[in-house]
Parts: structure tokens; sequence; C-alpha cells
């Protein structure tokens, strides 16, 4: 897994590698010449090539010195612009080795004028302001400037802990960051200032605490299941969806596509008898239980009747999608998840049935997976939505805890918070998932690896379904760019999205 590092952590790493025999000299010796590394491959070539750094005075700013002088000691015309003369400490002692020529922060605009590559290295995690004074000018100065530029650690503006923009950012076209991602680099808005991001392995010795951490594809891999040689279809995981009214039948389509194409062995549609039609004609892998239904099209409390006697037959419940929020569903949707104590993914209507009736949902048996977008979890805590998104680790967590489930917190950066604390954050996926019924086919996915998992769902399963769900959204956007990954597409994309990641292909 990759650290997800806050500034606290940050500080403590250091701490931490210290006290373990790594200097923090050695860490910003390490960390700079990331940065010139990834400047050369920008670049193309060093040699020759026009280089200004543009340097604060914390260790930002050291960082961006040793980037420098390793630049010009393979031939780049490097030059540093200091914001600040009064440095001290290590970016004082690496501002006296740099041997290039270094410029006051009056001097920044004809420096920018005939670079080739601009190195923002002014503010690093710390920074929680809006700048002012010279760091305020030389932001806008480097974004008025033709020249790429390349960020050290994280754009100069950015809350490196939420993406928070409190006055000007730099617009980065790539971005260096060290030791593990930072969440101001993956939530909105910040993740649009930082263009390309490198996570460069500085020397920090393994183990160290971090708050948040992000899968990888090697993660995944463990996560996922694998059918046992000599397997049924009951015993590789039976699921039930409960989804779909007579306005939006497709909503309960998509979940039960997901949850095949994600391999349940058996997936059965609890839905009025209309919608069961409906869908039945689309995924004839699935089975159905019709059911009573409201004047308006709706579940009704009366398919409980029907659905009591085969409880037994199922390992895990979808439900939401489509639903509607008529009292009579809202009735049903309640009922049910109070009397099974079987693993739950519930989305969109799934949730809303529980505005006003938290503690109804915290205290069902069983496992819980919600996943909200701001919209919804703001109805079922009572927060608006800007609020939410203010702190996005923050809100899975404390959403985890109140609500007592596993939170699937979507958006730019989806967060995943179990009740126990762990945070994890998913790294794939993009704008291109942006589309009604995405949410649909996550909410299938993610139910078909409960219905597979069984007794054994935790945080890193459900992140394990959404990196796929996301990665799944990434390969369709790289063939159909600018077109969104549409639901449907994003059903056949499951599978070969898996057997990416188990192959290693």
């Amino acid at each position: 897994m990759l650290d997800v590092l806050l500034a606290t952590d940050v500080k403590r790493q250091d701490a931490q590698a210290e006290a373990r025999g790594v200097p923090v000299e050695q860490l910003m010796e390490n960390a700079g010449f990331a940065v010139a590394r990834a400047a050369r491959a920008l670049l193309g070539g060093c040699y020759g090539r026009r280089v200004v750094v543009v340097c604060g005075k914390g260790n930002n700013g050291g960082d961006g010195l040793v980037a420098a002088r390793v630049l010009h000691r393979w031939g780049a015309h490097a030059t540093a612009v200091l914001l600040w003369d009064d440095l001290s400490g290590l970016p004082g002692e690496q501002r006296a080795r740099f041997r290039g020529p270094v410029r006051p922060a009056a001097d920044l605009a004809r420096a920018l004028r005939d670079a080739d590559l601009v190195i923002d290295a002014i503010f690093g995690v710390g920074l929680t302001r809006a700048p002012e004074g010279p760091a305020a000018a030389a932001i806008q100065a480097l974004n008025d400037s033709d020249a790429p530029i390349l960020a050290v650690d994280v754009p100069s503006g950015i809350d490196a802990d939420t993406g928070a923009i409190p006055g000007l950012a730099v617009e980065a076209d790539a971005t260096v960051t060290f030791g593990g991602q930072k969440p101001g680099l993956l939530f909105m808005p910040g993740a649009a200032y930082a263009g390309h991001v490198e996570v460069a392995d500085i020397g920090l010795p393994p183990g160290l605490e971090a708050t948040a951490r992000a899968l990888a594809a090697a993660d995944v891999r463990e996560q996922l299941p694998v059918r046992a040689l000599g397997t049924n279809k009951r015993r590789v995981g039976t699921l039930l969806v409960v989804a779909g009214s007579r306005a939006m039948p497709g909503a309960a389509g998509l979940v039960c596509g997901a949850a095949i194409h994600a391999g349940a062995g058996l997936t059965t549609l609890l839905a009025p008898e209309d919608v069961c039609r409906v869908v039945l004609a689309r995924i004839p892998e699935m089975t159905t239980i019709p059911a009573p239904e409201s004047a308006e099209g709706t579940l009704d409390p009366k398919a409980l009747d029907l659905l009591r006697p085969r409880l037994g037959e199922f390992h895990a419940i979808a439900l939401g999608p489509g639903l509607t929020t008529h009292p009579a569903t809202v009735e049903a949707v309640r009922a049910l998840l109070a009397e099974t104590d079987l693993p739950v993914v519930a989305d969109a209507d799934g949730l809303n049935a529980y505005a006003g009736a938290v503690d109804e949902l915290a205290s069902r048996r069983g496992t819980t997976i919600v996943t909200p977008h701001a919209g919804e979890l703001s109805r079922l805590l009572d927060r608006s939505a800007g609020e939410l998104e203010a702190d996005r680790l923050g809100t899975a967590r404390a959403a985890a805890e109140r609500l007592n489930a596993i939170v699937v917190f979507k958006g730019q950066g989806t967060v995943i918070a179990s009740p126990d604390g762990e945070l994890l954050v998913n790294m794939t996926g993009s704008e291109a998932l942006a589309q009604g019924g995405t949410g649909d086919v996550l909410t299938g996915l993610l139910g078909s690896l409960a219905a597979q998992r069984r007794e054994r769902v935790d945080g890193a399963l459900v992140a394990a379904g959404v990196w796929v769900h996301g990665r799944a959204g990434d390969r369709i956007s790289a063939r159909a760019w600018p077109h969104p990954a549409n639901a449907s597409t994003l059903l056949y994309e499951i599978g070969p999205t898996v057997r990416e990641v188990m192959t290693g292909a």
C-alpha cells in the first residue's frame, strides 16, 4: 500500500526516520535529486536548458536548491530565485552549496522570460492560509509564465491535507511528491492544480505511521476472490438485489449486470413485477422475485412476505438504486435491513430511506457498506455538502463511526472509511465516471464481492472493488476520451479489468 500523508504525518515520519538513523539532510538530498530527475524527463535532457527554481525559506526551498545544484551539475543553466534572503538551517546550507546564479524576488519576472522549465519550491505541505506578499506575487508570476511548471511536493498555495485553495495556487504541469501521496493532490480543487503526480521514494524507512493509505494493483490482487476448483454457483456467492421502480428500471439492471460481471454465482432481483420483466429481458443470467408494488410502481412492504422464506439463500444484499423515497418503499427498506444480518451494500435511495433515522441504520446487525456522494451523506448527517467536502478524510472517518458502517465517500479521491478508523483512499477513476448509472454499477460490483467473501467483508475488500470500478473507467477513457465511461460500457469492462489485475498484464 501507498501512504497518504497529512502534514502531521510528514513531520512525524521525518522524526521517526531520524530516530532510525536517516537524517533529514539525507531526505532533502534524495528529494531534490528526485525533483531534478523529473525535471530532466520533462525537458527531454538537461544540457543547455534554462531552469528557474523559485525557492521559499522552508525545507521545500531547500529541496528546490538541491534540485538546482543537481541540474547545474548535469549541464542545465539553473537559476535560483530566493523570495526571502534570510535562509537558515538546512535551506541556508543548501544555498551555500549551490554554485549557480542566485537572484532576488525582484528579478523573477526577468528570469521567467527565458525559462524552459520553472520549479515551484515556495511552500511545502504546511501551508493552510492564503499566500501573501512576495509568495503571492511569485505564484501569480509563475501562472502568467509560458514555461511548464514542476511543483515540489505540492503546488504552492494548496492545502496539502484537504485540497483547499485559500488564495492563489500554482497551476503545475507536474508534481513530485515525497514518501507518499498527499490528500490535497487527490481531492478537489487541489487535484486540478497538480498535473501529473509522481510519488518519489526518498529513503524513508518502511513501516512508518500514516493517517491513510491507498491500494496499489498488487494490494487489489490480494483482495479479489478466486474461485476454487470444483465449486458451484451457490458456493461462489449469491446476491440479492433490491432495486428499481417503474420510473427507473434501468438502475436495477445496472446493479444486477455489475454483480454478474464481477463474479457472483447467482444474482436475484427483488423488484416490482414490471421491473423484473424489463430487466430480465436484458440480463438472462439473473433470477427474479416479482413483488407487489405501490400505486406509483415502487416496492411495497408486502414484498418482504415473499422474501422472508428465501433470505437464507443469499450471502449479501445490494439495495437502493432506483427505489425512490416513496413512504411504502422506505418502510420496506428499513424493515428488511432490520431483519437480516447479511452484509448489505446500500446506495442512493437505500441511504435516503434513513434520512432522519440514522440510529436505525447504525444499530443493524451485520456489516453495512454505504456508498454516498456528498449530497446523500449530507442528508444522513444533516450537514451541508460543502462542509463535508472541505475535509474528505475527516468526514469519511466521522461518518463511519456515526453510521457504524464502511463508508465509501464518493468523489474525486474516493475515501473508504471503516468503523475501526482505517482510512483508504482510491487513486483510480476520473471525471469519465461522471454520468448517470456508474454509481449503480459500483453498488452491484461491491455487492458481488461481499457475496463472494461473505463473512470476511472489510474495508480493504471494499477499497479493492472501488479500485476496480475506477480502473475500468480509466480503461474506457483511454479509448473513448472525451466521451464518458457510460454505465453500460462499464459493465463489460469489469471482467477485463479484473483479469488485468490478477495477471499483471
